[in-house]
């Protein structure tokens, strides 16, 4: 009786330990109320703490950990980026099936290929589309050279769709945890280097916390939502004692659930897990050695959070079956292509060979490596001939693994991230993924880009440009797609016809009038002269006759009430 009560803490005069404490915390969130998130984003250079580390570096809005954007399918993010920092920047919206074009009111909606210059400010205005999937996703910049140096120094944040337990009712009330897993280095002056070396030291944090403590009762479950929102690391996660159960990869709800004992997450993937409490006692979420080739990089392994597992335990809830989801292989394939990385022998110059004429080239804003038909399906094989690691990310939207290595994968959903193996020696087949990808999308007409989500790869020159576009009539009313940063000189336009009409003159940019008191025909005196051309980066299409009117219309450019008069300035 006396061991029993000892073991009770009673009878010998001991006494159970003292509960833990939580540290861990969310990120800030920002939420959508009414159909629409407004915020404002400012990049500054100031001094934070980071792992208790004085580091000055460039960042939004004065934090490390800038706030969670919060939305529904159906919203409408609007925000401003006001850059004060010394040098460009942009902002991108990693995962979301939305429009890559300029608005018709010069706001952007996921376009890269605008840049915001040092001293000016950049309005987005992007439209989630009401069928969205929901889940993790996460902005950051992606100003192409210095992509790696900002999202290393903090310039990175998470978003969320919501509605990922919807169709999930036995997990209504779960405790929800947002995880994002984000490093910096910090050389001597106090500063990010200029030159990062991904094998060297570096500060690695959750919602910018070191090793915080995470409490969950016995039988608990909870779910975790883990993104990788850093410029170059890799995370191997694995928490003894416990099963990571995936229902979401990359945002996407996965068409079944996946069980882990290790979880690899490659720079910019995400996983929403369900964990349940083990027995009582302390456990540390940790990520495990990294080694990416033997041209890549060696990082060790450390501990990020602590789980304890305390309290009275409560039922563990049953692992949900997840809802039926569109396996690609069920739909015809429109093309095949072929895309390689390839890097130099000594690692440090990056290409990608889309499979074209132009061989293996380096990102290039102003060429376009892929046209593709929206409205298809295709697959695209990604081989990896180099000695190390790389990620394979496409921007606009989404795709299902179907091979590994030559190993048919099951069919367990979708995603926007995958890593593809190194080539072991010159003797061997190179690392190989083959994916279907989704261009079904109408959202998704415009150029972005493919590449390595090794931002240091991406900087160095593993990026390639992909151009959809519209079919058969809708081809002939898309409008163009030149970055408005081609323009010096661009103008902004105000929102009705007759005022952007009178702007244009006023400010010498179209031509003067057609005699007769006609509109005339709107002319930009850009970098080819005075020829039709994008008029304030923007791209003005006529749409005069009753088919292009119609086509512009179906592509969700023009109102379904629009007349005859309208003009088309959707990019």
């Amino acid at each position: 009786m006396g061991a029993f009560l000892a073991a009770c803490g009673g009878g010998s005069g001991t006494s159970a330990p003292p509960a833990a404490v939580e540290t861990f915390r969310n990120p800030p969130e920002l939420s959508s109320s009414k159909g629409e998130l407004r915020a404002r984003l400012d990049v500054v250079t100031t001094e934070v703490q980071v792992d208790g580390t004085p580091v000055i570096t460039t960042i939004y809005n004065g934090q490390y950990i800038p706030p969670v954007l919060r939305l529904k399918p159906g919203d409408t993010l609007f925000l401003d980026l006001v850059n004060r920092s010394a040098n460009p920047t942009n902002e991108h919206y990693h995962g979301l099936d939305v429009s890559p074009r300029i608005n018709a009111d010069g706001s952007a909606s996921d376009n890269v290929f605008v840049h915001v210059p040092p001293g000016t400010a950049q309005s987005y205005e992007v439209a989630i589309p009401s069928s969205h999937h929901a889940g993790l996703y996460w902005y950051h910049s992606h100003q192409h050279g210095s992509s790696e140096q900002q999202v290393m120094g903090g310039l990175s944040g998470g978003l969320i769709i919501e509605g990922l337990l919807d169709p999930l009712p036995q997990l209504a009330g779960i405790r929800e945890r947002v995880l994002l897993l984000k490093d910096i280095q910090i050389g001597d002056d106090g500063r990010v280097p200029a030159d990062i070396d991904p094998s060297g030291p570096t500060h690695r944090t959750v919602n910018g916390q070191t090793n915080p403590v995470m409490t969950i009762a016995p039988g608990e479950t909870q779910l975790l939502r883990i993104g990788n929102i850093s410029a170059n690391m890799y995370y191997r996660l694995k928490l003894p004692g416990h099963t990571f159960f995936e229902i979401a990869r990359d945002g996407i709800r996965r068409a079944q659930v996946v069980a882990y004992d290790e979880l690899l997450l490659p720079p910019a993937s995400r996983s929403e897990v369900l964990i349940q409490g083990g027995p009582p006692g302390t456990y540390p979420l940790q990520t495990l050695d990294i080694d990416t080739g033997p041209q890549g990089d060696t990082v060790p392994a450390t501990t990020l959070l602590t789980l304890v597992s305390q309290g009275l335990p409560v039922p563990a809830r049953p692992i949900p079956g997840m809802p039926a989801a569109e396996d690609f292989r069920t739909l015809p394939v429109a093309r095949n292509r072929t895309i390689q990385f390839i890097e130099s022998a000594d690692g440090n110059t990056f290409y990608i060979d889309s499979g074209n004429s132009n061989g293996p080239v380096q990102f290039d804003p102003a060429r376009v490596d892929s046209i593709i038909d929206a409205g298809t399906v295709e697959e695209w094989t990604i081989l990896n001939v180099t000695g190390e690691w790389h990620v394979f990310h496409i921007h606009q939207t989404n795709f299902q693994v179907t091979e590994i290595n030559g190993v048919p994968q099951p069919f367990t959903g979708h995603q926007d991230n995958v890593n593809v193996s190194f080539q072991p020696d010159p003797s061997s087949p190179p690392g190989q993924v083959k994916l279907l990808i989704d261009f079904r999308n109408p959202n998704a007409v415009g150029k972005f880009v493919y590449h390595c989500h090794i931002l240091e790869h991406e900087d160095g020159g593993m990026m390639a440009v992909a151009e959809m576009q519209l079919p058969g009539a809708l081809a002939s009313a898309r409008p163009l797609q030149t970055p408005r940063a081609a323009f010096a000189n661009a103008k902004f336009l105000a929102n009705s016809t007759e005022a952007r009409l009178a702007t244009l003159r006023t400010q010498d940019i179209c031509t003067t009038p057609a005699a007769g008191g006609g509109r005339g025909a709107l002319r930009a005196r850009g970098p080819a002269g005075d020829a039709l051309a994008p008029v304030a980066g923007q791209g003005l299409a006529l749409a005069r006759s009753p088919s292009r009117l119609q086509a512009l219309r179906v592509a969700g450019m023009l109102p379904a009430s629009a007349g005859a008069s309208e003009l088309a300035t959707r990019r």
